[in-house]
Parts: structure tokens; sequence; C-alpha cells
């Protein structure tokens, strides 16, 4: 089989040495840009807006910025869990093919402990950011208050009113089973009549005596709980799930699971690359399966926690799926990015040909249309359902400049465009072109999470509030620069930090090989 190529010609490997001062560079743009976030974040709380006609209003600076700091940390983060949801499904279905890309898609992947750190502003309350982005923090806060007070009002006359529904149960048995008792000689009809009654009666006494004998601390929390569902029902329905404690802790999960789950994949390919033990190649595909379904939950539950929760009023079941689309779709076009980019400066050019750019093509074209589905089934799901509660969504997104902006970027751009151009057999080999599509598309993907979490930023429709500071958008993009640095500086020192590609991979034959 002449022009084959052999696994063991490239049993070393590759490895980058290349980050040099454009990796010093992104790391001293994104530290300052992230520090000079800060400062504005530290040195201005508030500011006044002038709504016109003479009417101004404080606006909090915080609450914008928080705003930006998600925005940027969401974007990142979706293309690190994109890498490691391509890196599980390589391992899962045994894929030859993407053996010479898996080691980008694992990098790509390690950055997910990098961005949870950079979303720890987000997280912890003494920053400020959290009660101002989740307002169902300070909404519940507020509740409890009311709910203690009102509580602390009537918590005589409640327990009372519980005491005396016992007793008063009790009293009515006894009532009924004197009436049966001076019936004399009653006919059977009429003994079971009363037999059911005191049998129903001494039921409901079981369940009101129970309720009376609780202690007089847990009646109060009771009563709490009632003055709570009357200051906030919807609130109070959520109660179990949006509650801080358990909050933080789905935020440890989802480090553990994505982070810890990335972390196993990568450092036992790596170990693989040094003892090319092919029993590490069964443990890998063993991982993935067994990681992907906690992948799924985690990263659904997280896009609800961060995104959705924005208005906790507003729910879509098909919401983890849209956030993974677009995670998947625009990884896959960084991956493309980076190869290239890897091979403009001498590295790959011996093992990837344009079999793996139309492989990698394909994979885009699929998710692209993915992705306009889940998007627009949600979409005229809301919208044929016509419920208050899931149509504010758009309602905020479709009215006015956001109208306009989701017909331009989201509809036409993220979908037409890159669905006609992936089209062609000839686009998805063509390096120029499809390096040219995955930057498009990786627009799309900003606009997209720019769409989700800043349209939620000004007007408020839950609080009411103006929330809207001119020229906002250049504290966006400072942001997005100052995560963005920290993460392409990451990025480059983990693609410095082993082989290129999997080296010892018993797969490596087929990739090498591949046509398709």
């Amino acid at each position: 089989m002449a022009g084959l190529k052999n696994a063991d010609d490239y049993a070393n490997g590759e490895r980058f040495k290349g980050a040099g001062i454009f990796g010093v560079l992104s790391l001293g743009v994104g530290v300052v840009a992230t520090v000079v976030f800060f400062l504005v974040v530290i040195l201005n709380r508030e500011t006044v807006v002038d709504l016109g006609g003479g009417h101004t209003e404080a606006v909090s600076v915080t609450k914008c910025l928080a705003f930006s700091w998600l925005f940027a940390v969401v974007f990142f983060l979706s293309i690190a869990v994109g890498g490691m949801f391509w890196t599980m499904l390589h391992h899962a279905t045994n894929s030859g093919w993407g053996t010479l890309v898996r080691r980008l898609m694992e990098n790509l992947g390690i950055m997910i402990p990098v961005l949870l750190f950079l979303s720890l502003p987000l997280v912890l309350k003494q920053v400020g950011f959290r009660d101002v982005l989740w307002e169902w923090f300070k909404d519940r806060a507020a509740a409890e208050v009311v709910a203690e007070e009102k509580a602390e009002e009537k918590k005589g006359v409640y327990i009372a009113e519980i005491r005396g529904k016992a007793e008063a149960v009790k009293s009515e048995i006894a009532e009924v089973e004197k009436i049966k008792a001076a019936g004399g000689d009653i006919t059977p009809g009429v003994a079971r009549f009363y037999d059911d009654q005191i049998e129903e009666l001494t039921e409901k006494s079981k369940v009101l005596s129970a309720h009376a004998e609780m202690e007089d601390e847990a009646l109060v929390e009771e009563l709490k709980g009632k003055e709570f569902q009357k200051v906030n029902a919807l609130l109070y329905a959520k109660r179990s799930y949006l509650e801080e404690n358990f909050w933080l802790l789905r935020f440890v999960l989802y480090a553990v699971v994505l982070g810890g789950g990335m972390y196993l994949l990568r450092s036992t390919s790596l170990k693989q690359d040094k003892t090319g033990d092919p029993r590490l190649f069964t443990r890998m595909q063993t991982m993935s399966c067994l990681i992907l379904l906690p992948f799924a939950v985690a990263w659904t539950f997280l896009v609800f926690d961060w995104l959705m929760a924005l208005d906790y009023s507003w729910f879509s079941t098909m919401w983890g799926v849209y956030l993974f689309a677009g995670a998947a779709l625009n990884s896959m076009g960084v991956l493309v990015l980076i190869l290239s980019a890897l091979r403009r400066a001498g590295y790959l050019t011996d093992v990837i040909t344009k079999e793996h750019y139309h492989m990698m093509g394909k994979l885009m074209h699929a998710f692209v249309i993915f992705w306009a589905y889940i998007a627009f089934s949600q979409f005229f799901l809301i919208w044929y359902a016509n419920i208050t509660e899931e149509t504010k969504f758009f309602l905020t997104r479709n009215t006015g400049f956001w109208n306009v902006y989701t017909i331009m970027f989201l509809v036409i751009g993220h979908f037409f465009i890159p669905f006609i151009v992936l089209l062609i057999r000839y686009h998805k080999t063509t390096t120029w072109i499809i390096c040219s599509v995955a930057v498009w598309n990786l627009f799309m993907h900003f606009f997209d999470i720019y769409w989700i979490v800043i349209a939620e930023r000004a007007p408020s429709l839950v609080a009411g509030e103006v929330t809207h500071i001119p020229k906002m958008w250049m504290f966006d993009l400072l942001a997005f620069v100052g995560v963005g640095g920290i993460f392409i500086f990451a990025l480059l020192k983990a693609l410095g930090s082993a082989s290129l590609f999997p080296c010892r991979d018993p797969r490596l034959d087929e990739s090498l090989n591949l046509t398709n």
C-alpha cells in the first residue's frame, strides 16, 4: 500500500514552541483590560442618566458592568465546553478521523477551569455582581423579611386557630357518637351513616391533631411559608431550587463535572503519549461514555442558573440544547482556526490534509442546521402557545433595535449565510474559505450571546428599572478583551505543554490516512 503514512514515524509527536511574544502580549492585554474593568466597578458604583424632558435617574454602574462580565465569561466558556464535548464524542463513538485534532479539542476543553475561575466575580456576593444580575436573590430576601414580619404579627392567632380546629373536630366526633347512642334501635342504614361520619371525622382529627401537636416554632415556620407565598407566589413555587446555598453547591458541582471531567480525559491522553499503553485508549472511551450524561446535565443547568435565571419568571425547556448547539458549532470553528494558524506557522503540515478540513466543515454545517432548528423551534413553540411568562423573553428582543438585530445577525447571519456557503464541498476543503466561515460564525455567536445577556440589561421588564447607560458597549468590549486575552494566553500555554496530537494513539494510522 504505497503512499500510506505510518503512525510509527510520528511516535514522538510534534511540540508547539511558538507562543513567545504573542502569548505575553495576550496575557498583558487581558490583565490590563481586566484591571481597568474592575477599577471602573470599584470607583463608579452609580451614575446619573438623562431620560429626556428634563428627567434624570440614578443608574447602577455595577449592574450594567455585571452584565458585561457575564457576557464575556459565557462566550468563552461556551467555546471551552464545546471542546470538551468534541473530545468526549470522539472517544465515545470510537472516531478515528479526528485523532490528529483531538489534542486541540482537549486543549480547548481544559480552558473550562480557567473560565470558571474568571466567573468567581459573578458568584461571590462580595463583588456586587450576583445580586444585581439575578434578581431572585434580593427578591427572595425581601419576601422572607416581609413573611417573617407578618408571621410574627399573626403567630398567636394562627397557632390558636390550628389547635382550635383540632379540638373542634374531637367535639364533633363526640357529638355524632352521642346522637347515634341516643337514637336507640336504629336501622342498619342509619347506623352505617353515623359510622361513616365518625370514621371520616376520626381521620380528619388525626391529621389536625398531628398538626396541632407540632412545636410552636414549626408552626411559625409554616406560617412564614404561607406569607412568603402571598408576597411572591412564583418565587415561592421555585424556592427549593432558587436557594442561595443550593445555588452555590450547583456551581461547585458544575466545576467538578466539567472541569474535573476534562482534566481526567486530558491527563489520561497525555499519559498515553508517554507510555503508549493501549488500555488507556479503552479507559478514555469508558470515561467519556460515563461523563457524557453528567456533562449534558451540568451544562444545561449552568445556563439555566446563569442565563435563564436573569429573569426568574421566564423559562424554556429547550434552553440548554440551544446553548449547547452554539457551543458545539463555534468550538469546531475555533478548532479550524487554531489548526490553520498552526499549519501556517509550520506545524502539522505533514499530517493534516484537506480531508480533515472537510470533516470539520461537515460538522460545522451540521451544527449550523441544528442550531437553527433548535432556535426556531424554541421561538415557534413560545409564539404559538402565547403564554405571558414565556413570551416576555421575545417581547424584549423582538422590539425596536433588538428586532432588527435579531433578523440581521441571528436569522440571516447565524443561519442562512453559513448554511449556503458550507453546502459546497470545495468551500469545506479550502482553508481560507472555511476559516472565513469559522470567523463569521464566531461573530454570530458573539452577537447571539450578546443578544441573550445584554438585552436583559435595559430596560428591566421585571423590576421596571432604567439600567441603560450610554456607550456601555465599550465596557462590554473591555470585559470581552480582558477575558479573551487571559483565555488566549492559557490556551497557548496548553498548546505548548504537550504534543500537538496524540502521538501514540491506536487510531493514529486511520487519521493519518483519512479519506472521505
